[in-house]
């Protein structure tokens, strides 16, 4: 078991990275008869490894939204460790920002309001049960589903029949005894396709150019992506996603210029020290504990667990309990090989997302919310419940809503 409360990258909210796997269309090349010419290698190989030797990174991050025909941009100058929950960004423009300066250790993070100067604080952390890969892990799998080497025309696009998003996959990575490798129905299968555009210039860098499109947009709302990926460390340099949500096109796109790998940051520029005269709060965020099977979690709370129907490849990552003042509530994590679904009952506060649609769940009326992410949510019994997945569609997410009505 592991306590703790959420992730600086969870507060942020920032863009994830779409890890791919599925079928791919290898791209061919032809052998040179001239013994001297070297063998074409496969294009991120060693992401992982070049990704891993970046100790840190200087820039300057442009964010820009658009929600509908509202647009918002800011700019913040950033210093970071990837894969870490360690950087400083301050804040150069962005109307809308009430923080100027955040500041993150991987256990502590800081903001500063840009008003009032007041200084606020979160304890943070993850569990240990859960197994996620690394970004750096994502984008070597990317490249290797892709099989591009470096003698392929770095012009031409190069599609795939089908590529799937992989935000998480059990410890093992195999398929648990008396089951088959065959993914479900709507979960994932085929989701998305990935095709490699050649290479461009980011801020006079060289990036590799990936897109990533839906094979079936109904079931992700729309949802696409192109990376700009870093040739040298295989960092993104730009992201831009776009998604329909609710009859609205959102997008978003991230851009890293002036960019510095490795510029040996120091632990210091990730330590906050407020003036004396600074009043700081500790933000009063729920206590999470995490744990690595159902029946551990049952021992610990007087809440009901449910106990979902999901399809056979899917295993538990971790199940959890949230508690604070105003809120209760268990959860649990399930992956496969192509995606992941969580199952969440609540007591006190819940913000459940605008619906689409409506169904019935144990007799009770249940709203559907599609999106890349599509949630179920329902209430009764005096606590409300949440069924979520990534790529997967509503109508496999309402029938594990139904195995848990009202448990």
């Amino acid at each position: 078991m592991s306590r703790g409360t959420v992730t600086a990258k969870q507060i942020l909210g920032g863009i994830c990275l779409l890890a791919l796997v599925g079928g791919v269309l290898a791209v061919g090349f032809l052998s040179s008869d001239s013994p001297d010419r070297p063998e074409p290698r496969q294009i991120g190989a060693n992401a992982s490894d070049r990704y891993a030797a970046v100790d840190g990174i200087n820039a300057t991050r442009t964010t820009i939204n658009r929600d509908g025909d509202e647009v918002n941009r800011s700019i913040h100058r950033v210093s970071m460790r990837p894969g870490t929950d360690q950087f400083r960004e301050r804040l150069q423009y962005g109307p809308q920002h009430r923080h100027d300066l955040t500041v993150s250790n991987g256990s502590m993070m800081w903001w500063q309001n840009r008003t009032s100067g007041a200084v606020e604080r979160l304890d943070l952390s993850t569990p240990d049960v859960s197994v996620q890969r690394t970004e750096g892990e994502r984008i070597e799998r990317l490249f290797d589903r892709l099989n591009v080497t470096d003698g392929t025309d770095r012009t031409a696009a190069t599609p795939t029949p089908g590529i799937n998003p992989l935000p998480a996959v059990p410890q093992s990575g195999d398929v648990p005894a008396g089951q088959t490798g065959e993914r479900p129905n709507g979960v994932g299968n085929a989701a998305f396709a990935v095709s490699y555009n050649g290479t461009e210039t980011i801020d006079g860098r060289s990036v590799y150019v990936l897109k990533i499109t839906p094979r079936n947009g109904s079931l992700v709302g729309d949802f696409r992506q192109t990376l700009w990926v870093d040739t040298e460390w295989f960092v993104p340099l730009k992201r831009h996603s776009e998604w329909h949500s609710n009859g609205v096109q959102h997008a978003k796109t991230v851009v890293y210029e002036n960019v510095t790998f490795n510029p040996g940051l120091d632990d210091s520029v990730f330590r906050f020290d407020p003036s004396a005269n600074v009043t700081v709060k500790l933000e009063d965020t729920p206590r999470r504990d995490f744990y690595s099977s159902t029946a551990a979690l049952r021992r610990v709370t007087n809440v009901s667990v449910p106990t979902p129907d999901l399809p056979p490849s899917f295993q538990l990552q971790f199940a959890s309990k949230t508690e604070s003042p105003r809120i209760t509530s268990v959860g649990q994590k399930y992956v496969n090989a192509s995606t992941e679904i969580s199952v969440s009952k609540v007591e006190g506060y819940f913000y459940p997302p605008t619906p689409d649609r409506s169904t019935r769940v144990a007799g009770q009326q249940a709203n559907v919310s599609v999106g890349y992410t599509t949630y179920v949510s329902w209430s009764c019994g005096g606590y409300d419940y949440q069924v979520s997945g990534k790529a997967v569609s509503p109508k496999l997410l309402i029938e594990i809503a139904r195995s848990v009505g009202c448990e």
